[in-house]
This record gives structure tokens, sequence and C-alpha cells, in this order.
């Protein structure tokens, strides 16, 4: 995510944004990037889910389609300590779009511009989670290739929370 609120705050949707997507009530935006923009909403019973959707851009396009459909096979394979879980998606929709579970918080690279480097257990329990992370994420055969300080976020309820589904690109392994 390129744009998004330095505090890890929900930004006022924007005119044009949707009211919707699949079964989420949109409250605002969390950012966006290069592949869409991320929201955040509501399911019926209140649950907060971060909803990525797709630029129409890349939805127009059918390899581009592929890759995200087989993203989100992936991503659905994928669980375990640390990782923020896919709870839905719909790679059909004009727009196509996938949910996980919201995870409040900076990511590592604004939590680092904010308060600087990460030292002692606060740097230790984050490594202990990236390594848990990567190791359920290899455990069911899939290469992250995009791990990078903007794809994970640091929560109030620990450090290392790694976006498992967010903008990844992964791939089997061979």
């Amino acid at each position: 995510m390129s744009s998004a609120r330095s505090d890890g705050r929900v930004l006022a949707a924007r005119p044009g944004d949707p009211k919707r997507v699949g079964p989420y009530r949109i409250i605002g935006r969390l950012g966006s990037g290069g592949m869409g923009t991320v929201y955040a909403g509501l399911d019926d019973a209140g649950l907060r889910v971060a909803v990525k959707v797709v630029h129409s851009a890349q939805a127009d396009d059918a390899e581009f389609r592929a890759r995200f459909r087989r993203e989100v096979q992936l991503s659905a394979r994928v669980q375990g300590p640390c990782l923020i879980p896919l709870v839905a998606a719909d790679v059909e929709a004009a727009s196509p779009w996938l949910a996980t579970a919201y995870a409040p918080g900076l990511t590592l690279d604004r939590h680092i511009a904010t308060y600087g480097p990460l030292a002692g257990g606060t740097l230790y329990a984050f490594a202990a989670g990236t390594a848990q992370a990567l190791a359920a994420i290899h455990a069911a055969g899939v290469v992250h290739r995009d791990v990078k300080p903007q794809n994970v976020i640091l929560t109030a309820g620990g450090p290392g929370f790694w976006t498992s589904a967010s903008p990844m690109p992964p791939t089997a392994h061979p």
C-alpha cells in the first residue's frame, strides 16, 4: 500500500469508492498501491476485514486475473501463527477482490519511520514471528516472493503479524 495513514487508522471513503464489496460494507480506506485499493469493511455480524479491490486496468487483463486467481488459491492454503488469514474472495467479479482478517497496526516500514528501528525484546519477538510465518507459508508449498517491510503489520497483540494474502505474488514450489 503506497498511500496509507502513518498512524494505521482508517481513512474516510472517497467519492466513487464502493459502498459494498461482496458481503462487506465499506467503512473507509486503508491504503492503495499498484495492484489495488484496500478498504476497511464490516460483515453482517460486525466483524472488521481488510478488502483489497483490484484496479480496473489489471481486472481487464486476462493474464493478471489468472495470476490473481492462483494467488487466492495459494493464500487459502496458508495458515499459521503470525499470518493474517484470507477470509473470502471473488476472482470472477468485474473488479476482483479478496478479504483478509483486519489487523490494526502499522506496517513495519511506517513503524520504523515513526518510532525508529526495533530493538531488544520487540526485535526478537518480531524475528520469531516472521520466522513462524515464513515456515507456515513454506510448509503450505508456497514461496512468498514479496517479503518486505510494507507487507508486515505490527499490531498491539504482538509484532510480526504477516500479511499472507495482501500484495503477495506466491508461486508453488517447483
